[in-house]
């Protein structure tokens, strides 16, 4: 009896798994609203200790999108929650909600993505009927198999194989790009730890750091000047983060000092390099994406 085998396993009872690090989850308030009303999606995200979680944002074909709120973060379980409320709007019909994918990045150059489900909403309807979704409500239904459960087992067999090559061929999903604060923090560990001369660890972050430059405000850095490169975020700034004087103040000595030890052989040593690595991680710090801040609205941005 199977109560007699649980019991000459003992009574230990298996530990519970602790939450993940790095959570996202999406979810409709209510998918069924009245013509008029608005479609409330909740955006949660859980960040654990060093990480960063960044969650998509919610859209859909013919409906607008509106940021209601943001709470948090708040302390959790250990973890950072922080939640969205999303408003999307649209006329009579039926809608099908998708969410843009969403990653996080955790220490030791941990990384996750999430993929949501869609949500199937509808706006004054009962079911699927106008809008994107037109015309499902207008398919016909198969009538059921006349020899019972016997055909009914074999169209489930066939079912199940046809899914199966799908899930085989499907399209797969393109991974989003490393974000470049990621990129170059991770670069400049790399030579850190493999380059022991001064002149050549100095060529390698003074690239890492061109680069870097580059892809935040996207003129060619790597091709410039010291002078070039100030006078280049001056004029277009740093992509969308704000630079503050002792960021720029920053950027000048780290190109100054490593262009002094490159072409003249000035500097160099322990605490040369110690001084440069301070500026370049308070400069990452200062120019990075906030914690969990949500990717740019495109549309209803600054709504009330």
């Amino acid at each position: 009896m199977i109560w007699l085998w649980l019991f000459a396993c003992g009574t230990d009872v298996l530990p519970v798994l602790a939450p993940p690090q790095a959570e996202v989850t999406v979810e409709a308030v209510d998918a069924k609203v009245a013509v008029g009303e608005p479609i409330l999606v909740e955006v949660k995200a859980w960040a654990g200790e060093g990480w960063d979680v960044h969650p998509g944002v919610p859209s859909g074909e013919g409906l607008s999108v509106e940021l209601v709120s943001e709470e948090g973060p708040v302390q959790t379980d250990g973890r950072a929650v922080k939640t969205w409320m999303y408003s999307l709007t649209g006329e009579k019909g039926s809608y099908v909600i998708g969410t843009s994918p969403g990653h996080a990045t955790g220490p030791g150059d941990q990384e996750r993505e999430f993929e949501i489900q869609p949500i199937f909403a509808d706006v004054g309807v009962p079911g699927p009927n106008g809008g994107p979704m037109a015309g499902l409500a207008d398919v016909p239904k198969e009538p059921p198999p006349p020899w019972g459960w016997i055909v009914g087992s074999a169209l489930c067999t066939v079912l199940l194989g046809l899914l199966w090559r799908w899930w085989r061929r499907r399209p797969k999903a393109v991974p989003p790009p490393i974000p470049a604060h990621i990129v170059a923090q991770g670069a400049w560990a790399d030579a850190r730890a493999q380059i022991e001369e001064d002149h050549p660890l100095a060529l390698a972050l003074s690239m890492v750091l061109r680069v870097y430059i580059e892809a935040k405000c996207g003129f060619p850095a790597t091709a410039g000047t010291t002078n070039e490169i100030i006078q280049g975020i001056e004029k277009s700034g740093f992509g969308s983060q704000k630079l503050e004087i002792d960021d720029c103040l920053r950027i000048g000595r780290i190109l100054d000092a490593t262009d002094r030890l490159k072409f003249a052989r000035e500097g160099g040593g322990d605490a040369f390099f110690t001084s440069l690595d301070r500026d370049f991680e308070a400069l990452i710090n200062a120019t990075r994406p906030n914690l969990m801040e949500p990717p740019p609205m495109t549309q209803g941005d600054g709504d009330a």
